[in-house]
């Protein structure tokens, strides 16, 4: 069998493996850890005219929810949901296979700005690129994230457009990102056994100075805080105000995390020494979440057995 063929069907049937792991920790979490994952609640600050100006608190709280209000921020929306299937099974395609998919994402992402077909040439690239590639935007496509595709076999070329609709343009500038690292997180707590957990998601702010901010994720397991951003890009606008909203997060610089998804090699440790926090690519983001949920484990493996 051809060397490379052979190779592609191995890593296929690696993420498989993985993919079906993760469903089975999902089917888990379900049955086990519902009360980790209340419903989704959309707070709505402007219910009428009469209070236009009035906040609703949020009434299904969580840990996650009461240590951000426990900071003196006034919560305006936020979601404590694992996002619908579609999503997630695309994120985390996408974020499984973001060695191969880098480029074709790099290409889509423009487009959705400037209103324009992406074509995207594999030319010369590996067949397992070309393989990732044709599958995902299949999967877009039948999922109506694409509003057209279509594949050349003997150029190699790829021609798309991708939906501008809320949900669409968010999945394509970096939900996909949230959502993936949600879901990994999720997975390595589960797989230990740590039940003591609540997360929330893109939890709009406003801070006692009137400021507002978003918060990507924060985890809290076993009453400690995780604070996680996660950027696509252009995160040298964005680092230095999150190394300085640390300390009102109140999180320690090893559980305040900023993932980034296309970080070059060597970069996260200078970041990580320049600013207040802990800067990290993809690939060492899944390293670093599985050493920090392991130190929980072993806490409370401590604890159990005190």
């Amino acid at each position: 069998m051809d060397e490379t063929l052979l190779r592609q069907l191995s890593e296929e049937i690696r993420l498989l493996r993985e993919e079906i792991r993760l469903l089975n920790l999902k089917i888990e979490g379900n049955l086990q850890g519902k009360k980790n994952l209340i419903k989704l609640e959309r707070i709505n600050h402007t219910t009428s005219s009469e209070n236009q100006n009035s906040e609703t608190p949020p009434t299904n709280e969580n840990a996650a929810i009461e240590y951000l209000q426990s900071r003196k921020m006034m919560i305006k929306n936020y979601k404590t949901e694992v996002d619908d299937d579609i999503f997630m099974k695309l994120s985390n395609y996408l974020g499984n296979r973001y060695e191969y998919l880098r480029e074709l994402y790099s290409v889509i992402k423009p487009s959705l700005s400037n209103g324009n077909s992406f074509f995207y040439n594999m030319q010369n690239k590996p067949q397992e690129v070309i393989t990732y590639c044709t599958q995902f935007c299949s999967l877009l496509y039948k999922n109506a994230f694409l509003s057209n595709y279509s594949y050349k076999k003997a150029s190699r070329v790829i021609t798309g457009a991708p939906q501008r609709i809320g949900r669409v343009i968010n999945f394509f500038t970096g939900g996909w990102l949230e959502n993936y690292i949600l879901n990994i997180i999720i997975s390595e707590l589960q797989s230990k056994g740590i039940d003591d957990f609540s997360f929330v998601q893109n939890c709009q702010l406003e801070l006692p100075n009137g400021d507002n901010f978003e918060v990507d994720l924060l985890f809290i397991v076993k009453n400690v805080p995780i604070w996680i951003e996660c950027k696509t890009g252009d995160y040298q606008r964005y680092i230095s105000k999150y190394s300085d909203f640390r300390k009102r997060m109140g999180t320690s610089k090893e559980n305040s995390l900023l993932i980034i998804s296309d970080l070059q090699p060597g970069l996260s440790k200078n970041l990580s020494s320049t600013f207040d926090l802990t800067a990290l690519s993809l690939f060492e983001a899944k390293m670093y979440i599985s050493e920090l949920i392991s130190g929980f484990q072993d806490r409370l493996e401590k604890e159990e057995g005190a």
